[in-house]
């Protein structure tokens, strides 16, 4: 009997045929758009958290309440101490990395010494040259390197392509740092273009410059002191967390002011911030949830409506079918109910199908990905300029589901018309049939 019902249910058109495409291919665009969605928002979450932000980041108040201005004389001093109290009370799968974020003017000589080109840049000092060091891993900076090599003596520098192509300067050539102090003062130091790298991200190509850590702190006499500690967790960890782990380390952080270390000024008071608390991630966070959910529930909707169309046509051409079932003694919650049954099969089959090729087609997005540098070339948004998807268990759960529960609900309220009219007009139907 059941695999009567099966043969039934694959050979009558109205029954599945239309039915099943229509949830597959709802369940595929769900699939693909919300990795396309999620994507697109993780690739700005984990460029702005490498380059900029970290997970959580460990900061003086005042320099971040004067950031635009890279005050370097509130950078925070005893950077071995800092490291020793983040690594005993950060979470233990934390990984901390010391930078210096700087201003400065960057000028480039003719032969005769003279300025040839000026411009003013803004720079990254990081652990280059450590064999210990995640920076270029974590910044992706081998398949960024077009020409040179990484820095490996002292003053040597890695430039974005953009910036060397405005300037015409190429890889070996010295250029001028010209910049301000820990104490205010003018400094000025001659570096070696060491190579040209291509961040991907517009707005960092045209202006930014990477430069050692230990070279950053002998430039502009910050011996022992850095402006920021970028804290970094593996990719399991979930946004909540962040938020748990930051809480924690302010509570501690209050404790440990008290105590301060001997060259701390007297007003120095570092935070723990995390993504969410800078550049209004957490506004940004919250709307692309929200939309998400309204993009996941249009086209539920959607579904529902097609398919519940497409379950009333189908049960005017069936109306015949359910008089003589109802007339052998088949209740009308019964007949109803095996409707429904029928609705979940199609849904799942269709679900099914349209998952494979949403995913399928996410994953081609993933590993090929879509070049919007044009796009993004005068927005200053620190997103990269191939934007890929980002198929998640998450994304195809949404697709699923909603695929599913579109079929059954479709075909729950389509059934309802059943109740409207008598058995003897259904059954008229079969007769007129």
């Amino acid at each position: 009997m059941i695999g009567f019902w099966f043969r039934g249910l694959f050979r009558d058109k109205s029954r599945f045929i239309f039915p099943f495409t229509v949830v597959a291919v709802g369940v595929a665009l769900v699939i693909s758009l919300v990795g396309f969605m999620e994507g697109v928002f993780m690739g700005m979450i984990d460029m702005t958290a490498s380059f900029d932000s970290g997970h959580l980041r460990l900061v003086n108040r005042l320099y971040y309440e004067e950031e635009h201005l890279r005050p370097m004389d509130r950078a925070l001093t005893n950077q071995r101490e800092i490291r020793d109290w983040l690594t005993k009370h950060s979470a233990p799968n934390m990984d901390w990395s010391p930078r210096i974020r700087w201003a400065a003017i960057l000028d480039v000589p003719d032969e005769q010494g003279e300025t040839r080109s000026q411009t003013p840049v803004v720079g990254m000092a990081m652990d280059l040259k450590s064999p210990r060091s995640n920076e270029i891993r974590r910044l992706r900076l081998k398949s960024s390197l077009i020409a040179g090599t990484f820095p490996k003596g002292s003053n040597e520098m890695l430039m974005g392509i953009q910036l060397a192509e405005v300037l015409d300067v190429a890889v070996g050539e010295s250029v001028t740092l010209i910049g301000q102090s820990f104490d205010g003062g003018l400094v000025t130091d001659n570096y070696q273009i060491a190579g040209l790298v291509r961040f991907g991200v517009a707005a960092m190509d045209k202006k930014m410059v990477l430069i050692d850590l230990a070279d950053a702190q002998n430039t502009f006499y910050m011996e022992n002191m850095v402006t920021d500690w970028l804290g970094y967790f593996p990719p399991s960890a979930g946004f909540d967390y962040y938020e748990e782990v930051k809480k924690s380390m302010n509570t501690k952080l209050a404790d440990w002011v008290r105590a301060s270390p001997q060259d701390w000024a007297g007003d120095d008071f570092p935070i723990v911030l995390s993504i969410r608390d800078q550049q209004n991630f957490g506004a940004i966070m919250d709307k692309f949830w929200i939309v998400k959910k309204f993009v996941v529930g249009i086209f539920i909707f959607l579904m529902i409506l097609v398919l519940w169309n497409a379950g009333i046509l189908n049960g005017i051409h069936r109306y015949g079918e359910m008089g003589l079932r109802l007339a052998f003694g088949e209740s009308h919650w019964k007949l109803i109910f095996n409707l429904a049954i029928e609705g979940l099969i199609t849904g799942i089959f269709g679900a099914a199908a349209g998952a494979v090729f949403g995913m399928g087609f996410t994953l081609f997005l993933q590993e090929v990905g879509i070049n919007m540098g044009d796009n993004f070339a005068q927005s200053g948004v620190m997103i990269n300029d191939v934007v890929r998807a980002r198929l998640t268990a998450g994304a195809v759960v949404q697709g699923i589901v909603p695929g599913v529960f579109a079929s059954v609900a479709g075909t729950l309220v389509a059934s309802l018309a059943i109740f409207k009219r008598s058995e003897a007009n259904l059954f008229r139907e079969l007769e007129a049939g």
